[in-house]
């Protein structure tokens, strides 16, 4: 136990959040002032051409070109700027530093499952106001090992014989769902997000209340067995139909948000 938390202690050296990332993630459940967003994002050219990229991607379908920022953010609306902002923000945060290591893989599974769980939370009657950040962020416990234990990442990454989770323990003494849950706490995330990231490969109990990790979870199944196979068949999949059971999401619409989640995902990672 003395020997984990040295290595927790690690956390102080994770980089801090920008402070525009810190300013929209207050937003969540706060009050939404679109004209301070705006006045600041245009102060960084590169976050203004990703929203007008997206904006005047195939995934809106808007049929002219959208040139103002401020009309790109009242059409996108106010959480889907912020959903945007914190993918770019966190992406440019923490840059693995692996030569071997798929990053541009890994943030298009991220926010390819962010969006699929924002879509079931929408399905599902439930706040999508955590559930896009809770879903981008699911993995970012690979990166902060990345970051703080180069060495052991490069062992965990080079084996491939065993379960990513169970090397992650047999190495490291913990796996990235448990750093990255101590990660958002470290940059006071809320805890419903730290515990999305702490569940999110974990099966729920039958008689689990829906809740921002089962969200997650289901999106990270759903998006995993997109990535895998082209066929996309559900319901042989006993697992993902009890936790689209537990959310009161059929299979049908499950695969639309993982066809929207994968789109979405193409427009912000091209």
């Amino acid at each position: 136990m003395t020997h984990l938390k040295h290595k927790f202690a690690h956390l102080t050296d994770l980089p801090s959040m920008p402070v525009l990332l810190v300013e929209a993630l207050q937003q969540i459940n706060g009050q939404q002032d679109l004209t301070t967003l705006i006045d600041k994002i245009i102060l960084d050219p590169a976050m203004t051409l990703r929203i007008l990229r997206i904006v005047n991607s195939p995934f809106y379908g808007i049929s002219r070109e959208i040139g103002s920022l401020r009309e790109a953010i009242v059409l996108l609306g106010f959480n889907r700027v912020r959903d945007v902002l914190v993918s770019f923000c966190f992406s440019n945060m923490l840059i693995a530093r692996h030569k071997d290591f798929n990053y541009r893989q890994l943030w298009h599974h991220s926010v390819a499952v962010a969006e699929c769980a924002r879509q079931l939370a929408c399905l599902s009657g439930n706040s999508t106001e955590f559930a896009f950040t809770a879903g981008l962020l699911h993995d970012i416990g690979r990166l902060v090992i990345d970051r703080l234990f180069p060495g052991e990442f490069n062992q965990i990454i080079n084996e491939s014989a065993t379960p990513l989770i169970e090397t992650e323990r047999r190495i490291l003494g913990f796996d990235h769902m448990s750093i990255g849950g101590m990660a958002a706490q470290h940059w006071n995330l809320p805890v419903a997000i730290q515990q999305a990231i702490e569940q999110h490969e974990t099966p729920p109990e039958a008689d689990t209340d829906t809740s921002l990790g089962l969200l997650v979870y289901t999106a990270n199944l759903l998006i995993v067995k997109a990535e895998q196979s082209d066929e996309f068949t559900l319901a042989d999949h006993a697992p993902l139909c009890a936790a689209l059971a537990l959310i009161n999401v059929s299979i049908e619409q499950a695969a639309q948000c993982t066809q929207r989640g994968q789109q979405f995902a193409n427009q912000i990672n091209p």
